[in-house]
């Protein structure tokens, strides 16, 4: 049977992962347009929203951690991509810290001072999650897995939309040649999480049960709870808050309906909606899924 869904997903083909560990990109420090960013600076909210990306790259590592404590650790395939992926990160992430340095009067927004006892709470629970994390993940087995790939393409769909969002608000042809090309790197990310995805979720009605209820129960991009909500709330509001920025929001829910268990979900437009981007309907989350 043709699967109607299939152009929507886009399927690139088969992931060739000794390829991508053999051509992984490093650092872009002598390719970056720095002057032409001198003579044109960036946006206030351009930059505002760079300094966020850049954190988000940064928080790959804690993020990985978290991943490889499950049985992820296992499928020596998946850790391949999982250590040059986070390697490929971090570049970006220095790029980005590149681009704004090279903005001397731009001084990013910090997070507002915790309270002792919330600091140590927090701490306390960073330190403990991956204790009760692998238990947990180890004893359901290897379909906890589709949790992490699932997240992880959805990631990779937001990504996308946000570095159009911010080339459309922000006509710099450096900055656009800079993402662009950032973005030809993610297109093997996407990829690569969108096979794996497809892969377990059709295998398993396990895995598709495990990871509805994972997003159903709580869904933002990765690392987005480790950063300012006022930052967060600036994020979606200016990328997302337009008719464009909806359509986006839209076209990425769209898309999470055609993984095998998951349609209904709209954790896109949840989210978008937790952040203060108003105008998005409600019932794209009516829909009942199937096994």
């Amino acid at each position: 049977m043709t699967d109607p869904h299939k152009a929507e997903r886009e399927l690139i083909g088969d992931f060739d992962i000794r390829a991508y560990t053999r051509t992984a990109a490093g650092s872009h420090a002598a390719t970056l347009p720095l002057e032409a960013f001198a003579e044109h600076p960036l946006a206030t909210k351009t930059l505002r929203a760079i300094a966020y990306l850049r954190d988000l790259e940064r928080f790959t590592m804690h993020h990985m951690r978290d991943v490889l404590v499950t049985p992820s650790h296992k499928d020596a395939r998946l850790t391949a991509f999982l250590a040059t992926w986070a390697f490929e990160k971090y570049w970006i992430a220095d790029a980005f810290d590149r681009i704004l340095a090279a903005h001397s009067t731009f001084v990013p927004v910090k997070n507002r001072a915790r309270l002792r006892i919330v600091r140590f709470g927090r701490e306390f629970v960073d330190r403990v999650s991956p204790i009760f994390t692998a238990i947990r993940a180890n004893l359901i087995g290897e379909d906890f897995i589709s949790i992490h790939v699932t997240r992880g393409f959805i990631d990779e769909l937001v990504s996308r939309a946000t570095y159009s969002e911010i080339v459309k608000r922000d006509p710099n042809t450096a900055l656009k040649d800079v993402l662009m090309g950032f973005q030809q790197l993610r297109n093997r990310h996407l990829q690569f999480f969108e096979g794996e995805t497809l892969r377990r979720l059709e295998e398993s009605i396990s895995a598709r049960k495990l990871t509805r209820s994972s997003l159903k129960r709580s869904w933002a991009p990765t690392g987005t709870n480790e950063q300012a909500t006022q930052e967060t709330r600036f994020m979606m509001t200016y990328l997302f808050g337009d008719a464009e920025g909806r359509a986006d929001i839209a076209a990425i829910d769209r898309v999470i309906d055609t993984l095998p268990g998951q349609r209904g979900l709209a954790v896109m437009s949840k989210a978008a909606r937790r952040f203060g981007v108003k105008g998005l309907g409600r019932s794209a989350g009516a829909t009942r899924a199937t096994a």
